[in-house]
């Protein structure tokens, strides 16, 4: 078959452009890390001090860090509430992934169903692809764990062999990540689309790359583009915004009360919130090319 990515492309954000109702999904993706190809947001510092040296809401959260470690009561609570965070912001982002599939596809299809349609798709396969989502994340840490280990344990002493045995694993876990997040998005589309179960959409996902592989890599590259552009506007947003907040997060590093700390972390939910609108827009972009190109090739 032919498969003219570009073309997929433009479509995709004339359909983002246009159902405005998208962009709500699209920032609670963004909000829960952007997906399989994503720009997280949530290892970026909104308000940073340079390239070099740490910006005062990383010294802020290392003395937040510091007394946790000498409270134990503190700490256990610290730790339980940062899980059921990290839960539910996984669990958003599941619930928007499969909401933003459907909506997409009824908009192909010709019959846009809005948010009221999209969030029945999500409700409907949520379960399961928070599942899918849940496992993506396990068998990526499995996987990297290996390639970390060695480099903390032979490669970080400097000598030519280790060295490039890091630079082996390396490579080959690019490869495996590239190839694991081209499998997610197909599983994730047949898991919506055509409603199949979690194990089968992975075997027709995997069936699917190996037919269609030019198609999917195209796609995974073209996704990518626009992954940067996004964090290239997102970094902008950033850069914008910190010049009026920076001397807030500065006062709050200097003086350490409670008001200050609460007035810099309002600050940094704020310009994080900017932030995520924009680059949901071309996290949304890439999630509608990729629902696109699949209904494309099937």
């Amino acid at each position: 078959m032919q498969n003219d990515g570009f073309e997929n492309l433009k479509r995709a954000w004339l359909y983002v452009r246009q159902n405005k109702y998208l962009w709500l999904i699209a920032f609670v993706i963004a909000f829960a890390g952007g997906g399989s190809q994503g720009f997280s947001l949530w290892v970026q510092s909104p308000i940073p001090r340079g390239l070099t040296g740490l910006s005062p809401v990383h010294r802020i959260g290392t003395r937040i860090t510091d007394f946790a470690h000498g409270n134990a009561a503190f700490w256990a609570l610290f730790l339980i509430i940062g899980f059921f965070v990290g839960v539910v912001v996984v669990a958003a982002g599941a619930f928007a992934q499969a909401s933003a599939i459907g909506a997409v596809s009824d908009i192909e299809y010709g019959h846009p169903s809005g948010l009221g349609g999209a969030w029945e798709w999500g409700k409907s396969h949520f379960p399961r692809f928070f599942v899918l989502v849940l496992g993506y994340l396990l068998v990526i840490a499995v996987i990297a764990a290996p390639s970390y280990l060695f480099w903390w344990t032979i490669g970080k002493k400097g000598t030519i062999l280790p060295c490039l045995g890091a630079l082996i694993f390396g490579v080959g876990l690019v490869v495996v990540m590239l190839f694991l997040s081209i499998l997610f998005e197909l599983a994730a589309r047949y898991l919506v689309i055509e409603d199949r179960g979690i194990f089968e959409s992975v075997h027709m996902a995997y069936l699917c790359f190996k037919d269609f592989w030019r198609e999917v890599v195209l796609t995974w590259l073209y996704v990518l583009a626009v992954s940067i552009l996004g964090a290239i506007v997102m970094v902008a947003v950033i850069a914008v915004l910190s010049i009026p907040l920076s001397s807030i997060f500065t006062m709050a590093d200097r003086h350490h009360n409670a008001f200050t700390i609460a007035l810099a972390m309002l600050s940094f939910i704020v310009v994080w919130g900017v932030a995520a609108a924009a680059s949901g827009i071309f996290i949304m972009t890439g999630s509608t090319l990729w629902t696109l190109t699949f209904i494309e090739i099937k």
